[in-house]
């Protein structure tokens, strides 16, 4: 029976079955051998990936026959609450992989040695074995999952057996039918093409309408957009808050992380975390984040169309559709301001520059494309697969994944399995004020998107390390009124 809370390290687990059998029907259990564990969930990622670090004193990589062909089953959970009962089942991390490479052995005496097993979900492996030539209809992502069922087995209905491949969720993209031959082409990128044509095309759709396949390690397959993975709340949008010490009382906190009961969870403390990035304004330019300049030509009738996009104008139009409501840079025209040495305290400005503002520099980043306007129908109701790209599909998937790199953070996290990319975690960060009290943050806390996961586990800790992103902040640039905190005095 695993630790409560009130007793327990926020980073103990428990870790049910650790198992590697081979394609003879050999099993071994590693639970007392196994150094290092990770596993790793993302959305850029179709399939669940990991790793372990195994120490040899028994001939184990010999007697097991290991060379690649091998599953591994890992079943393990973070700790019950603080009243002792189970978790769900839901929140259980079960999962067989595929075992595919083994590394990295070394020897460290005459009767020891340490290697690495490298191991995916099975469908990874198919989906780089098969390959689809075959004509489709319907919607892109109806398309995926069909693909998915014939060729990889996963099936697009719920299922209680954590060992079928099964779709969680699979959302439908827009449009009905779209005619798709695939020529030739593996499962995994055929996959991975669709989800890319998906991207929305109305007049209102935002930068969210942009889909991604993946996997959960606690749950199925996806199907999702960015905008549906803006309305799920990890822990019902509870906090999570770093500090550097508290206690149970809750005292020391900057926040409230009390429960109804006057308890405070220890498993919402952030362990640790690093911006990995605020801003990185040279690559939103090159790279086409806040602007760029479509050419599409017209196979067909022997013409082009040019279409501009902007950040800020898609911003702004998109009503609701970003997790706050201001964008991450200044609104109005730039002003390069140049400043002396202080004067009691003031920096003295002694002359500014002006320039246009940010999203007003199409050039820096141009896509040529193509669309031929031929009809499939009498009434024009089957489209090819680029139908319409002229209206800037092909900017919006790209400024998408610009997006999720743009405002980056890595938070350390206590042992948690009920977890998942595709949802968001409201995290609280207090500021850094010398010699006074702790502040809230006004740009950085609040929602963010989780976008990849990695558990690292060892015998006795788990912890969860994940990748987050934010596509907004909670308060303009620009007007916001700043309350510097004093030089701490030594």
């Amino acid at each position: 029976m695993p630790a409560a809370l009130d007793t327990a390290s926020p980073l103990s687990y428990e870790l049910d079955v650790m198992t590697i059998v081979n394609n003879e029907g050999d099993g071994f259990d590693i639970k007392e051998i196994f150094k290092e564990c990770n596993i790793y969930e993302s959305i850029h990622r179709n399939f669940l990936l990991g790793e372990v670090v195994i120490s040899d004193q028994v001939g184990f990589l010999e007697n097991a026959k290991l060379f690649g062909q091998e599953s591994i089953r890992i079943r393990f959970r973070q700790p019950v609450g603080l009243t002792g009962d189970d978790i769900d089942e839901d929140d259980v991390i079960d999962k067989v992989f595929r075992i595919y490479k083994v590394d990295s052995v070394m020897r460290i005496k005459n009767s020891a040695q340490v290697f690495k097993i490298n191991f995916c979900s099975p469908e990874m492996l198919k989906s780089k074995r098969s390959r689809i030539s075959q004509a489709f209809r319907g919607s892109f992502t109806d398309i995926a999952a069909v693909v998915a069922e014939d060729y990889l087995g996963i099936i697009n209905e719920d299922t209680t057996d954590k060992f079928q491949p099964h779709f969680e969720v699979r959302e439908k993209s827009q449009g009905d039918n779209y005619h798709v031959v695939v020529p030739n082409w593996t499962v995994g990128y055929t996959i991975n093409w669709l989800c890319k044509q998906a991207q929305g095309i109305d007049s209102n759709s935002g930068l969210q309408d942009s889909f991604y396949w993946y996997q959960t390690a606690n749950g199925g397959y996806r199907i999702q957009s960015l905008a549906s993975m803006m309305e799920i709340q990890y822990g019902g949008g509870r906090p999570f808050i770093y500090s550097d010490a508290f206690g149970q009382d809750g005292k020391d906190l900057p926040y409230d992380m009390t429960d109804a009961d006057g308890l405070v969870g220890m498993g919402r403390r952030i362990l640790g975390y690093k911006i990995e990035t605020q801003a990185d304004v040279l690559r939103g330019i090159t790279e086409g984040l806040f602007t760029s300049k479509q050419t599409t030509v017209d196979n067909t009738y022997k013409f082009y169309t040019e279409k501009t996009y902007n950040f800020l104008e898609k911003h702004f139009s998109g009503d609701g559709q970003s997790l706050s409501p201001h964008p991450f840079i200044r609104t109005q025209p730039e002003t390069l301001h140049i400043g002396s040495a202080a004067l009691e305290g003031d920096v003295n400005i002694v002359g500014s520059m002006e320039d246009k503002a940010i999203g007003d520099f199409h050039t820096g980043y141009q896509i040529l494309t193509s669309d031929s306007s031929f009809v499939n129908d009498d009434k024009d109701d089957i489209h090819q697969a680029n139908h319409f790209t002229h209206l800037g599909s092909s900017q919006f998937r790209n400024a998408a994944n610009q997006l999720l790199k743009y405002n980056t953070m890595s938070v350390a996290l206590s042992a948690r399995t009920d977890i998942s990319v595709g949802t968001l975690i409201n995290l609280q960060l207090p500021s850094v004020r010398p010699g006074e009290e702790s502040k809230e943050q006004k740009f950085q806390g609040g929602n963010h998107l989780i976008t990849q996961i990695k558990w690292s586990m060892t015998k006795n800790q788990l912890r969860t390390d994940l990748k987050v992103i934010k596509d907004s902040l909670m308060n303009n640039i620009e007007t916001s009124e700043m309350d510097y905190g004093e030089t701490e005095k030594i």
